[in-house]
């Protein structure tokens, strides 16, 4: 089942094919970024920030510096999402955070 991550209204907005996954999608599974360190860093296509994923939450840090990452993993093509999402969890660390801008996809 897929691992959906929402932004902090509560909102869907990102899945990972599994807690393990490398690679991260949007909520409709096309390839929007992926985490090259090994913690919960995210970066968009181009190697930039994109967002951190917090409990259930995928937010932008208000205090992270840019970390930029020159390596781009193979595209993984498009992931087709499975399962329900659950509802998210409460999420109470609102002020250290923003909401991801995510590309949009036609």
């Amino acid at each position: 089942m897929s691992v959906y991550l929402y932004d902090m209204g509560g909102r869907t907005i990102a899945m990972r094919r599994s807690w393990s996954d490398q690679y991260l999608f949007d909520a409709d599974g096309h390839w929007i970024g992926w985490f090259p360190w090994e913690d919960n860093d995210a970066v968009d296509l181009a190697g930039r920030y994109l967002g951190t994923v917090v409990g259930d939450r995928l937010v932008r840090r208000n205090d992270l510096c840019e970390r930029p990452c020159s390596v781009t993993p193979p595209d993984p093509g498009r992931a087709e999402p499975t399962g329900q999402p659950l509802p998210p969890h409460y999420f109470p660390n609102r002020f250290a955070y923003d909401d991801v801008r995510l590309p949009h996809h036609a």
